[in-house]
């Protein structure tokens, strides 16, 4: 799906369109924008009142605009059934316009703006033990994410991922994915229960945020973690999917790189914060992030949302080339890696 770039937008029509909802303030100003892969994001402030974001979306070349207007829907109906919830970690939806008539001829969310800043993360910032605790914050965030959302859905998680599989499947074979073949998908559709495993019959669902990176980490002055942003990608999903390692644990751009020796310490760190929690939800997270083939599993799911990962898949024949790791495994080589 490739994205266009919104035409450049009149302050005074945000303003206008923001005031159409009822967010209105004195003085409003522009106070800054934000480009995204999915979004731009303005933050418009005001003398007397907080500051907001105002989410638009960018447009894309398969999109219809019904489609554009319903991805806006479900983000305005994720963040208000989290808010509905107690989950403190996402910004609150204050309004939204779910039309392209309106001043800025585009859907566009209204959300509380975050206050912090976007957490600076790579192979050696931030340094243990600090990295360490941002990781175990990171976890129970996701741990609180699950055992609010954890409920009984109308499927399996075998009918609902073999759904997603066969529409790909009928895309392909209409010849809008032309990187794919008709056996790239029935190659993925085969390994489908061998991935699932004992979960294959599971009803347990909850919400995944899909899309947890350092982007989008809100971490004050301390790097205590204030808000998860860019929730353009939440949705309800098999436990298989929301009790997963984040994105920034696992190779995210190919199947052909292993994990770095930095990442398998980070999932150490990860998952050793989950030991002493005995909930449902995180027995299900120390479970699918601690599998003995936990990468392949990993990017195998991812491949049934991202076109490239399933590209990437196909073309090393669904053979992820790393050692396969669980926790204690982990531990050993990152410890052995050290010295």
């Amino acid at each position: 799906m490739a994205s266009q770039a919104i035409p450049n937008i009149d302050p005074k029509h945000i303003f206008a369109a923001v005031s159409e909802l009822g967010i209105v303030g004195n003085c409003p100003f522009l106070d800054g924008e934000y480009h995204g892969g999915e979004c731009r994001v303005f933050k418009l402030s005001f003398k007397d009142e907080a500051s907001v974001a105002v989410r638009v979306p960018h447009p894309n070349d398969d999109s219809s605009h019904d489609n554009t207007i319903a991805t806006v829907q479900i983000e305005v109906r994720i963040l208000e059934e989290l808010k509905a919830k107690g989950f403190p970690w996402a910004p609150r939806c204050l309004g939204a316009s779910l039309t392209f008539d309106n001043p800025v001829n585009h859907p566009f969310v209204v959300l509380t703006w975050a206050e912090g800043l976007p957490l600076s993360w790579d192979e050696n910032y931030p340094p243990r033990p600090l990295r360490d605790s941002l990781l175990g914050q990171l976890a129970s965030i996701q741990l609180s994410l699950i055992q609010c959302t954890l409920q009984n859905g109308s499927t399996t998680a075998m009918a609902f991922f073999g759904r997603r599989i066969g529409n790909r499947l009928r895309h392909v074979r209409e010849g809008s994915i032309p990187r794919l073949t008709e056996k790239d998908c029935l190659d993925q559709q085969a390994l489908l229960d061998q991935v699932l495993d004992g979960d294959r019959n599971s009803t347990v669902f909850a919400i995944d945020h899909g899309d947890i990176k350092p982007g989008n980490i809100i971490v004050d002055g301390n790097y205590n973690i204030r808000c998860v942003i860019d929730w353009g990608f939440a949705a309800l999903v098999p436990i298989a999917r929301a009790a997963g390692l984040p994105r920034f644990l696992w190779p995210a751009h190919s199947a052909r790189f292993a994990p770095s020796r930095t990442i398998l310490k980070d999932r150490q760190a990860y998952t050793r914060s989950l030991s002493s929690y005995t909930s449902p939800a995180a027995l299900f997270m120390l479970r699918w992030q601690t599998a003995e083939d936990v990468d392949f599993r990993t990017l195998y799911l991812e491949s049934i949302s991202s076109k490239g990962m399933h590209i990437s898949m196909a073309r090393i024949d669904w053979k992820v080339d790393c050692v396969f790791l669980g926790h204690d495994e982990e531990q050993g080589l990152a410890d052995a890696q050290e010295t």
